[in-house]
């Protein structure tokens, strides 16, 4: 493949974003909503994206992103229903939660289940994840700030899982975790202290 080629080839594929991720990008403009806005650089920050142009960043995270998709179809609730047929989420993730704080990354996202009463800010949560009832009508947990729950945990019953916790891969939670800590295991356990991140 010659030079010229390449560029058109790169050329055609940065229109490609432009022209699917337009119209959205007119609602993240036109709601004027400062928790969107955070959310984008939060972004940028944990996948160490080098576009400083918000909209540059935009078109790449709504085009090649479907958990990026997912959660600002979250954000802007009924009007999704503008994009969800020509642009569809991340597959086999959902989102049953009063309240998200801002901030909120999802890596992968795919087979994540978050079913919480609230979630903090600046909170990650991996693939594969589970967070919802112990039993059919029990209650939700409650996560805090900056929380991290990474592959394949499981978060479950009327618990609260403070600010600044790493959730370790794998890891099975079923009672309160203290602000500042790392767990792992099945069930979890602490194995770190640390400094608030925050």
């Amino acid at each position: 493949m010659s030079m010229q080629s390449l560029k058109i080839k790169i050329h055609i594929k940065e229109v490609q974003q432009i022209l699917f991720s337009l119209p959205p990008y007119c609602i993240f403009i036109l709601l004027k909503n400062s928790d969107l806005k955070e959310e984008l650089n939060q972004w940028r920050i944990v996948l160490r994206r080098r576009e400083t142009n918000d909209f540059i960043l935009f078109c790449w995270l709504f085009f090649y992103l479907r958990e990026y998709r997912s959660l600002f179809y979250y954000r802007i609730k009924g009007l999704s229903r503008l994009f969800r047929w020509y642009a569809p989420g991340q597959y086999a993730l959902s989102f049953e939660c009063n309240s998200i704080g801002k901030g909120m990354v999802i890596q992968h996202g795919h087979s994540t289940r978050l079913n919480m009463e609230y979630c903090g800010n600046y909170c990650q949560i991996w693939q594969n994840v589970t967070i919802g009832v112990a039993h059919s009508g029990g209650k939700r947990p409650k996560i805090g700030n900056n929380v991290k729950v990474c592959t394949g945990a499981i978060v479950l019953g009327d618990i609260t899982i403070g600010d600044n916790v790493t959730i370790g891969a794998g890891s099975v939670v079923v009672k309160s975790v203290p602000a500042n800590v790392t767990v792992v295991g099945n069930p979890a356990r602490i194995i770190k202290q640390k400094q608030a991140d925050r």
